[in-house]
């Protein structure tokens, strides 16, 4: 980590002196792409993975200049992404609206190549989604459903931008627990939701995506 960090401050300083660089004081980009995703569960002392299902995300994101003589953004936009996860017969599908709020740090490596790394927060709102068992469809959000619509989290992500193109892979970590205490399981003729017992539901999202900036 100390390692990682020397590394970060003398690119940082690298790009902070770099003759006749001009930044641009606000960026606007449109993004989407894959998403891979599963969930963190636990169960009294013990605690795993579910299987993994794909989806995608699409966002608009605004990065302001922090500083001129930095190479450091503040970005924040709007987005929408598809997660949830497998288990046993279940198929989780939630949809989320999202909104980032991230420190980025655009590094020039060449002409019209430049690096960037990205971290911080956001928040998302579950705007729909379903649990596939066997033989039924259940709402996941709403009064009868299993999990909360509120999410919160953390992101970290790495980008390759060649003029206004990004490619940029990064995964988002669920600090939420989703489950409701609450739940009751509806009608459930297969038995497959009785899967659904545990303590916590996280939410675990890989994305990997390409971009266009304005």
């Amino acid at each position: 980590m100390k390692r990682l960090a020397i590394l970060l401050f003398l690119l940082l300083a690298g790009g902070a002196t770099l003759r006749g660089q001009e930044r641009e004081k606000n960026l606007i980009s449109i993004r989407g792409g894959l998403t891979v995703a599963h969930m963190r569960a636990t169960l009294d002392d013990l605690s795993g993975i579910t299987g993994s299902r794909a989806g995608y995300h699409i966002e608009v994101a605004d990065e302001v200049l922090l500083h001129r003589r930095l190479p450091l953004y503040l970005e924040t936009g709007i987005g929408f992404t598809s997660g949830g996860g497998t288990y046993d017969r279940l198929a989780l599908r939630p949809m989320y609206f999202r909104i980032p709020l991230l420190l980025n740090a655009r590094i020039r490596l060449a002409r019209h190549w430049n690096l960037l790394a990205s971290a911080g927060g956001w928040y998302a709102v579950g705007l729909g989604g379903k649990i596939r068992s066997s033989t039924e469809w259940y709402d996941l959000f709403g009064e009868k459903g299993a999990l909360r619509r509120a999410d919160v989290g953390a992101r970290m992500s790495l980008g390759v931008e060649w003029r206004r193109l990004l490619l940029r892979v990064g995964y988002d970590l669920g600090c939420r627990n989703l489950l409701k205490r609450d739940y009751t399981l509806p009608s459930d003729p297969d038995g497959d939701l009785a899967a659904l017992h545990f303590n916590t539901l996280r939410s675990r999202n890989l994305f990997i995506g390409i971009g266009y900036r304005f």
